[in-house]
């Protein structure tokens, strides 16, 4: 049984995992970026998702497939911050939730998630429109992690394009109470909901979510607590 590290990108690989035995430079064979990895007995597979919700879907379908013995997923990587006084910059977040604010239908009022009668798609458990409840205990329990004391928790929103302004941050946050937002973590949620395997997401903050100044962003920061960050959860 291995343990499914998913990034979305090699720079985020390499700032969690580099120096701890993991290969650099990283291997890529283009549909698959993914290889074996052995930590203090532990055996991982190592997988570069790729950018945004429909590479990450496409990479973990085809990671699933390729090893029916996962048995879980833990998403690792660098989120924005929708409350700097909660959740300030270089702080860990867990997601407590997944919501992809896309589905449904658009009207001036918003996207009505309800509007089309279908699900996104029918798990196991239950139809998802477009949100999935996350419980990052018992994940990290399930598959022998542990989450560090100082962590936060709240729900993550996950987007295609990076909120780039205040007030479309504001109004992200109106809606869904989220906390912070990503670019990968709805897909991987739901492609682990539809296999039945235990999914954890766990990211470092790197920016205010809406702000493009300067002092609202610290993606090297960010980065260089990724290794802190996976080195508390595998502890």
């Amino acid at each position: 049984m291995s343990l499914l590290l998913a990034f979305a990108t090699e720079k985020e690989r390499a700032a969690a995992l580099g120096g701890l035995g993991c290969p650099i430079p990283f291997p890529a064979d283009g549909l698959l970026p993914m290889i074996p990895w052995t930590r203090n007995s532990r055996e991982f597979l190592v997988l570069v998702a790729g950018v945004g919700p429909v590479a990450a879907a496409l990479r973990l379908g085809a990671a699933l497939a390729a090893n029916p013995d996962i048995e879980g997923c833990l998403n690792l990587g660098v989120a924005g911050t929708f409350d700097p006084k909660y959740a300030p910059l270089g702080a860990a977040v867990a997601a407590t939730a997944e919501i992809f604010p896309e589905y449904g239908l658009r009207t001036a009022q918003g996207v009505d998630a309800t509007g089309i009668r279908l699900p996104q798609l029918s798990t196991p458990k239950a139809p998802v429109r477009d949100r999935l409840d996350l419980d990052p205990d018992a994940a990290a329990k399930a598959v022998g992690l542990t989450l560090p004391d100082d962590i936060r928790r709240g729900k993550s929103l996950t987007v295609a394009g990076v909120t780039a302004e205040p007030e479309a941050a504001a109004s992200f946050h109106a809606a869904y109470g989220v906390l912070t937002e990503n670019m990968e973590g709805f897909a991987l949620a739901l492609g682990c909901e539809a296999a039945g395997i235990p999914f954890l997401e766990a990211r470092v903050i790197s920016n205010k979510v809406g702000s493009r100044a300067p002092g609202d962003w610290d993606l090297p920061g960010a980065l260089a607590r990724l290794r802190e960050l996976f080195l508390a959860l595998a502890r």
